[in-house]
């Protein structure tokens, strides 16, 4: 524990703020943002999602046929993740949907890619990935 921020990082801080740096950062953070929800727009099914657009998050409604956990066993398998309902629950039976992170990718080449596979797994239908027999 600290009882107080480090002074040079306070004084960092400070003339970032007092010299217009921070809110140009801010901006930068803001519009990148808004740029990869227009990706999600794009690639995405027409309502399909809900989000802020400033936002680097969305909340994806999975269709019928899906549930949550396959969809993000799906995406895994394919090398991404996503985060299912039940982490977000308060009350008992979270709906089939899921939160993406759009911050992650480095790009938004790889954000775009990556949007495209969610909207084909969208688009297929859930493999089986174990069965009881």
């Amino acid at each position: 524990t600290a009882a107080m921020a480090s002074p040079l990082t306070a004084a960092i801080a400070t003339r970032w703020i007092m010299g217009g740096a921070a809110h140009q950062v801010r901006d930068a953070i803001r519009a990148e943002a808004r740029a990869r929800q227009r990706l999600a727009a794009r690639l995405l099914p027409a309502g399909s999602f809900a989000a802020h657009p400033d936002g680097f998050h969305l909340w994806l409604t999975l269709p019928t046929g899906w549930t949550r956990g396959e969809f993000a066993i799906q995406l895994r398998a394919n090398g991404m993740g996503v985060v299912v309902s039940d982490a977000f629950a308060t009350v008992p039976g979270p709906p089939e949907a899921v939160r993406v992170g759009l911050g992650g990718p480095a790009s938004r080449t790889q954000i775009e890619r990556a949007l495209i596979a969610i909207a084909d797994t969208l688009d297929g239908a859930p493999v089986m990935t174990s069965a009881a027999v």
